[in-house]
């Protein structure tokens, strides 16, 4: 990739400020770099696809490149969850008796400490995580401000990645029925969203993209119509245009306020917008990805956070590698204590609150954690606003609640539907004897 993409800058009219530049440069040469190992490896798989179902590379290759056999993967993994099929122990039939059965017997007591637990663990840290992504994004290292996000991604996902290796190894899940080159799709829109979600920083404020986040849906529903054909009730629709009006109202009132303020506009509102849009579509492409891979492969999620983690680290450590940005954050990373403090404090913060997520939807349900993340983001908000100063007109905080308002609806009328879906039929096996048989239709000569 020898090209230059300075010229792209240039037409944007943004050459002024060398941070806008290289922000769009690292962008661009990720984008580059990431694609071109997706499509590598896409045709690859094609090539030593073969329709012999006998023939193979060797254990880690076929892995890689190729889906589970039919009659050996999928057929493995089902027999593995049968088996494990009412051998539940205490602490995954009730989390939260085992947990709090020293704080009293009442079980509702009990369920009451578990949630209170999972809400306060998760929502502090994604407020750590929060202060820290601001400062390390604002803030200068040696007299230098920070400009490598991909350095912060390689960290987190590396830290997340030895999580879930070690989960599933204990789990005797490592292999997953998809080819692991098929978790490099939601790995690369995962790396660039996260790029662009650090980038944006640089050019607008923690609670503009808090709120922004919330157009999530809006990306979802659009990807999901176009690249799997999926519908959706209306109410989706409905709230998907409300939060587009309040979190548009919200950035356009922020910005406008900026540009009063500042005449030479330190923040370039149409970079910072351009980061922000990008981010929302591709988070939403991540999030209909790993639903397709769950739903078509019954992927769960620790081999999910181990596929899609395993290639972000080593994507993001090629980008930084290709780009020559890696010895120099290394050097930085070395001779600054206090980023060292705060890139750790950062990862071991995202994958703490990546826990809890986990957590929490599997003891409570989504609509539970759906609450409990609007309130972790109104307090982000809060806690951005006192720790770094940014101040929110009246206005402002009437389209956050707009926003939430409407996310918070969405929820329960998801949580309505699903409690009213008829539940699925199980077919049920009964096994007797000779001598229980003829008990029960009274012909001792029956054949069983």
């Amino acid at each position: 990739f020898g090209l230059r993409v300075d010229v792209i800058g240039r037409n944007l009219g943004i050459m002024g400020e060398d941070k806008q530049t290289q922000a769009i440069n690292k962008f661009i040469w990720g984008f580059f770099v990431s694609i071109g190992v997706g499509f590598a490896v896409r045709i690859l798989s094609k090539f030593l696809d073969t329709p012999d179902p006998y023939k193979a590379y060797g254990f880690v290759v076929d892995c890689f490149l190729f889906d589970a056999k039919k009659n050996e993967g999928s057929s493995a993994s089902e027999a593995k969850q049968k088996q494990k099929a009412g051998q539940a122990t205490e602490a995954e039939a009730n989390p939260s008796a085992s947990m709090f059965r020293w704080l009293s017997n009442d079980p509702s007591i009990q369920r009451a400490a578990h949630l209170v637990f999972c809400s306060v663990g998760l929502i502090t840290a994604f407020l750590i995580y929060g202060v820290q992504q601001e400062k390390i994004m604002t803030s200068e290292y040696n007299g230098k401000q920070f400009n490598n996000p991909n350095f912060l991604i390689f960290c987190n996902r590396f830290m997340a990645m030895c999580i879930a290796l070690g989960v599933c190894y204990m789990k005797n899940n490592l292999r997953a029925d998809c080819a692991l080159y098929k978790f490099s799709y939601c790995s690369i829109s995962n790396i660039l969203s996260s790029f662009c979600q650090f980038a944006s920083l640089q050019f607008l404020s923690f609670p503009i993209l808090q709120v922004a986040k919330s157009c999530k849906t809006i990306a979802v529903l659009v990807v999901s119509k176009a690249v799997l054909g999926k519908d959706f009730p209306k109410f989706e629709y409905i709230v998907a245009l409300v939060v587009m009006f309040g979190a548009g109202s919200f950035f356009y009132i922020n910005a406008t306020s900026k540009a009063k303020e500042s005449n030479e506009q330190e923040m370039n509102w149409t970079v910072g917008l351009m980061f922000l849009t990008a981010f929302i579509f591709l988070d939403g492409f991540t999030n209909v990805w790993q639903g397709f891979l769950n739903k078509t492969y019954k992927t769960n999620q620790w081999q999910m956070m181990l596929g899609v983690n395993t290639f972000s680290m080593t994507l993001t450590l090629l980008i930084q590698g290709t780009d020559n940005s890696l010895f120099e954050t290394l050097q930085l990373l070395n001779s600054s204590g206090s980023f060292f403090v705060d890139t750790a404090a950062l990862c071991l913060s995202a994958v703490t609150g990546q826990l809890f997520i986990f957590h929490t939807i599997a003891v409570f349900g989504p609509l539970v954690f759906t609450l409990i993340s609007i309130v972790r983001v109104i307090l982000s908000i809060i806690v951005s606003c006192l720790v770094y100063g940014h101040v929110i007109a009246p206005i402002g905080w009437t389209c956050i609640c707009v926003v939430f308002g409407a996310m918070a609806y969405r929820a329960r009328m998801k949580s309505q539907m699903r409690s009213r879906a008829p539940a699925p039929k199980i077919p049920v096996e009964l096994e007797m004897d000779k001598e229980e048989m003829s008990k029960l239709t009274g012909d001792k000569n029956m054949r069983v």
